[in-house]
Order: C-alpha cells, then structure tokens, then sequence
C-alpha cells in the first residue's frame, strides 16, 4: 500500500516522467544509520559519501560520471518550531534559496503530499542554474515529534540531478524515500575510535586539519568550526571543536602564556554565567610539528552544595574541554600567530576527549602561503543540493 502511494504521488509530476530516455532501475547500497539525527536511509549503489559543510547536514552522497558530480542525494535535519507544518517549512526553505547567490531562475514545478516513513511529507520539484549548470531538484519535508523529548525535527531529504540526467531523478527519490527509518534519536557522544577524513584547508590562515567522519566542518574568517548537532539539547554543536587562528597582544608570546591567559578568560565567563570550572590538567603538548600547551577543564552549573537531581542530569548538564594552544614567534609581518585548537563534549569522562584531541592534533599541519597548489581539487558537485 505504502509503495503504491509512493508512486502515485511521483506520477503527479508528470513534466519530469515525461523526459526521453528510460531511467535503468535504482538498486539502494547497505543502508546508513544516523543515530544523533534518529534516522536511517540508503543511497544507491555507486554514490559515494562526501564530507558535510553545515551543522544541520546529516548526509550527503554524489553519483560521478566522467569525473564530474552528475546527481547527489542529501539529508538535513532542523529543529523545528512547535507549531510549524512541513508545508510551511518547505516554503521557507524555497523562500531561502530564492535569495542564494549562487543559484538562478529557480523555478517551482510541482507540490504534493508523500508517505514516508510511516508519516506524510511535503514534496516539491523544481528547476533552477547553479553556476550556470542547468539541474533540477525534488524535496521531501516530514516532521518528526520525538517521544519522550519536548523536540520537533524536520528532515530535508533533496535528489538533484543534472539536466541531462533528469529520467533518473523520480525513480531515484522513490527508492530511497522507502529506505527511510526513523531510529531513537540520541545524544552524539566523543569517542577515542573517530576516524579522520580529508583535511580542511586555508592557506590564508596557514593551517590544514582532519575531520572526524560524520562531522561537519565549515571554515570562518577566525579560523574552522567542526562537529556534530546534538538534536536533544536544542540543535547545538555537542561535540565540537574550533580551530582559532590570530595573533596574540606583545611583541613575543609563548604556547603556556597563550594557554593561562585562555584559562583565566575561562574562569571568568564560568563566574558570570554562574558556572563551575575546574582545571583537571595542564602542560606541555604538541599541534602537528608545532610546541603547544594542554589544559583540561570541567564546567557545570555552580549549584552552590545543592547536589543534581539525578545523575543523568549531572552528565548532561557537564561539559569537558581540552585545549591544545600552539604560539609561533614573531617574523617580519609583526605579532605572534597563535593556533588554538579547543574540543567540547557533554559528560564528565575526559578520557575520550583527550583521546579525540590527540588524534586531531596530530592531522594537524601549518601550511604557509606559497605551498598553495596552483589548482585546487573540487569538493562540490556541479549541481547544488537544494536546501
């Protein structure tokens, strides 16, 4: 019953199922489980998993013929507002697009309901330009309540598929639309067995750094920002790690002045927002091939010698921060550089975070600008996943 309302509502688009050239069958890979983001989905066979540059990003995997990205299937999940409808999300998110640079004459062609997952979502199609390739896009909007949690999420799930390959866009988005399970929704959790994915790199601010797999990294003018959302505490970034890069006050600077003055502005903020903070640990490490300093800090709420309601309260409401700062001495453009590379996890146990930290570090490289390549590799499909 479900498959044939999937198809019924597929054949409502009928400009797209009308385009020459028979698509051959989708056959879906092993299926991809995301318990953070409580849900599992499958890609079809070939498409290859590419690295996530938002916060919200869940999945994203591309299909390559000839060296070029010739159709993406992309997952999203947003926390949602309590009364808002998967339609109205959808419309939003169109609203959002319309005012990307990048993407021109974005063309709404259809809208339906879908079954999926046990619920109904909202569909659309549309076409547009990205970077003057023609594409076409169809999403699916469903909401979620998540029992148990005063929590809404509203999964995106986008098929893009270039112009020429338009009959495989429909036959594509029913497969894996059927592929999708909602699991239990969990927190992310740090862990000492992460495996590292391509490096993220910016020779203007002379660093490259390795993801964990599942993270999303996305650089900044300050530097890199990584992690993964943890849905049942609101949608922030728990864990996470940040890559500050600057320069520090004075004419020299060393890794442990650069550390104790980072520990005291730790302090400080733990005061005014009414929070515990405690050095577990202090010294000497390194940042790639570069000298650092290491500190451990625990915070949590001051509650003052009132003991947590319970101890899941405790684990969920400490937070363990390690942070690795290195200082390079001043050359001829004047102040020192300072890398700071800063992890952030929920819990009391700093074993697993000192574990990540020391994995992260050492992927860590100072690059200088003249190393850039000429050219660099592409990481982005021709055709933009919508949303």
């Amino acid at each position: 019953m479900a498959r044939w309302m999937v198809s019924a509502g597929l054949a409502f688009w009928t400009a797209v199922q009308a385009a020459p050239g028979a698509a051959k069958p989708v056959v879906l890979g092993v299926a991809w489980e995301y318990p953070h983001a409580g849900i599992a989905l499958a890609a079809p066979v070939g498409f290859q998993p590419r690295s996530l540059s938002a916060p919200y990003d869940v999945m994203h995997a591309v299909a390559v013929e000839d060296g070029r990205p010739v159709q993406a299937v992309t997952l999203s999940a947003f926390p949602a507002a309590e009364k808002v409808t998967a339609d109205e999300f959808a419309e939003l998110k169109m609203a959002e697009l319309s005012r990307n640079l990048a993407i021109r004459n974005l063309k709404p062609l259809k809208k339906t309901t879908m079954p999926i997952a046990g619920t109904t979502g909202s569909a659309r199609l549309m076409s547009y330009t990205f970077r003057g390739a023609k594409a076409l896009a169809a999403q699916v909007y469903v909401l979620r309540e998540v029992q148990g949690a005063k929590l809404r999420i509203c999964y995106l799930l986008t098929v893009v598929c270039s112009a020429t390959r338009q009959a495989r866009l429909l036959p594509t988005l029913g497969a894996v639309v059927r592929s999708v399970r909602l699991l239990s929704v969990r927190h992310p959790v740090l862990s000492d067995e992460v495996k590292l994915g391509e490096p993220v790199e910016d020779y203007s601010l002379g660093y490259s750094l390795r993801r964990p797999v599942g993270w999303y990294a996305a650089k900044s003018p300050a530097g890199l920002e990584m992690g993964q959302v943890d849905y049942l505490l609101g949608g922030v970034p728990l864990p996470s790690a940040q890559l500050l890069c600057g320069r520090m006050p004075g004419d020299t600077a060393t890794a442990e002045a650069c550390a104790k003055t980072y520990i005291s502005e730790a302090k400080r903020e733990a005061l005014h927002r009414k929070q515990t903070c405690t050095v577990v640990s202090e010294g000497p490490a390194t940042l790639g091939g570069l000298n650092a300093y290491q500190f451990v800090i625990l915070q949590g709420p001051d509650r003052a010698g009132v003991a947590p309601r319970s101890k899941k309260d405790a684990q969920n409401e400490a937070v363990v921060m390690v942070q690795r700062t290195a200082c390079l001495p001043a050359g001829p453009a004047g102040k020192p550089r300072v890398f700071a590379l800063v992890l952030t996890g929920r819990g009391k146990d700093i074993k697993p975070a000192e574990a990540l930290m020391k994995t992260l570090a050492a992927s860590f490289r100072h690059v200088q600008p003249t190393t850039q390549p000429t050219t660099q590799p592409s990481t982005r499909p021709t055709t933009k996943p919508a949303g």
